[in-house]
């Protein structure tokens, strides 16, 4: 089990926790949250068939924490804005990668395979209309793995916290451009992922 203190992509939101609400109070939240997702490992994990947990319990375990102890606040604007914060952080290390010299033209090269398995159900996803051409890769998905298992925690928003990630970082790749105007986690009936080659984009 991971706590949320050890966790890459979400131990830097305790500083936001601070900002918000001085120190005392953001050790107060952040004590909470780790006891509750102590508990989300401990009550869910033998149902986490497709290993959700290090991306969604921390998420979920601050989002209820917010509620208990400060139930006006807007819990799930501060996670989505910690997770369109983290997505720029890690657009900003796909962007370098990709600076590789081949490496853009190598990962398209092999964009079927990654949008097959990326959208699979090996994954816990279930999709539709997949169409890869030579310059564009589109999938609709109608349902995956971390939005089921929010569901099952009873706080399907809290999935948003990753959505919001990834509608950032998707971006950083060189010579591939990216769009998604929808989301399962948010209402819509798919996530729409739509990439095309684009040599000038850097």
């Amino acid at each position: 089990m991971k706590t949320i203190s050890s966790s890459i992509i979400y131990k830097k939101l305790f500083r936001e926790l601070e900002t918000e609400f001085g120190c005392e109070e953001a050790r107060k939240i952040w004590a909470l949250a780790e006891r509750l997702n102590r508990h989300l490992y401990e009550k869910y994990s033998a149902e986490d068939e497709f290993d959700t947990a290090g991306m969604l319990f921390p998420a979920a375990a601050v989002y209820t924490a917010l509620k208990k102890r400060q139930p006006e606040y807007p819990a799930m604007e501060l996670l989505r804005s910690y997770g369109t914060k983290t997505g720029e952080r890690l657009r900003r290390l796909i962007h370098a990668f990709t600076m590789i010299p081949c490496a853009p033209a190598l990962i398209w090269k092999n964009i079927d395979k990654i949008t097959d398995h990326a959208s699979s159900e090996k994954l816990g996803y279930t999709r539709r209309d997949m169409v890869v051409t030579e310059n564009t890769s589109r999938v609709d998905v109608l349902s995956c793995p971390l939005h089921e298992m929010a569901k099952k925690l009873g706080m399907p928003e809290v999935c948003q916290t990753i959505c919001a990630m990834d509608k950032v970082y998707m971006t950083g790749f060189r010579h591939i451009q990216y769009k998604r105007t929808r989301s399962v986690a948010e209402g819509d009936d798919c996530c729409d992922y739509r990439l095309w080659w684009d040599k000038d984009k850097g």
